[in-house]
């Protein structure tokens, strides 16, 4: 009587064993077959590339003073240009009047200056005005040559480390130019603009004007 009550124990906890078991491999097929379908992969828009617009290049020009007798026809043909490009290019009408010492804006590259043989005397220094005032200093030149002179590549220092190369600019006879040493301005035919931010210019200081290959035209003592 004993055994068999032991036995119907036993049979009964492995029942209860093999029920759960089965009941929970039941449970686990049943929950993966009723998953939610899982969330929809948001779409990402493709990248909209723009091409970079191509720098417009800046033709090549350069400034030429007007001398006296000289028209628009006459500088274009010079220059192998035309009127109405001298037009455009400079603001003006066909209407508008040439005046001797004007800035003209020329296409394409400055010619290589020929050189002028030079006397004693004919390009000077003729003084420094306002040494040591930033605002107020600058070196003047004077030119009393027979010839047009093209101060293209002409230097002038302190001695000092100093040095200013003069753009493509004409002298006539008789005609005169101002080297500021300040900086900010548009460089006109008569008024030159060296670019620093100090004064240079003081008592005592030369002043040396040297053509394209370096010799010495002239020289200046700050008094």
């Amino acid at each position: 009587m004993n055994l068999n009550w032991k036995r119907a124990l036993f049979y009964l906890a492995l029942n209860v064993v093999v029920s759960a078991c089965t009941a929970w491999g039941v449970l686990t097929l049943w929950g993966r077959s009723h998953l939610p379908p899982p969330p929809p992969t948001p779409a990402v828009a493709a990248a909209t590339v723009h091409p970079l617009a191509a720098a417009t290049p800046t033709l090549p020009r350069f400034v030429y003073t007007v001398r006296a007798g000289d028209t628009l026809g006459s500088i274009a043909a010079r220059f192998g240009t035309d009127v109405e490009t001298l037009l455009a290019l400079n603001n003006m009408t066909a209407d508008t009047p040439l005046a001797v010492g004007q800035a003209l804006l020329i296409p394409g590259r400055a010619p290589t200056p020929t050189p002028v043989a030079l006397s004693p005397g004919d390009l000077v220094i003729s003084g420094v005005l306002g040494a040591g005032i930033l605002d107020d200093e600058r070196v003047i030149l004077a030119y009393h040559g027979k010839h047009s002179l093209n101060l293209q590549g002409w230097q002038l220092d302190d001695g000092r480390g100093h040095t200013y190369i003069f753009p493509a600019v004409q002298l006539e006879q008789g005609g005169a130019l101002q080297v500021w040493t300040k900086g900010g301005f548009q460089n006109t035919p008569v008024d030159l603009y060296w670019g620093l931010n100090k004064a240079i210019w003081t008592s005592g200081a030369t002043v040396s004007l040297r053509t394209p290959q370096g010799k010495v035209a002239a020289t200046y003592q700050v008094p």
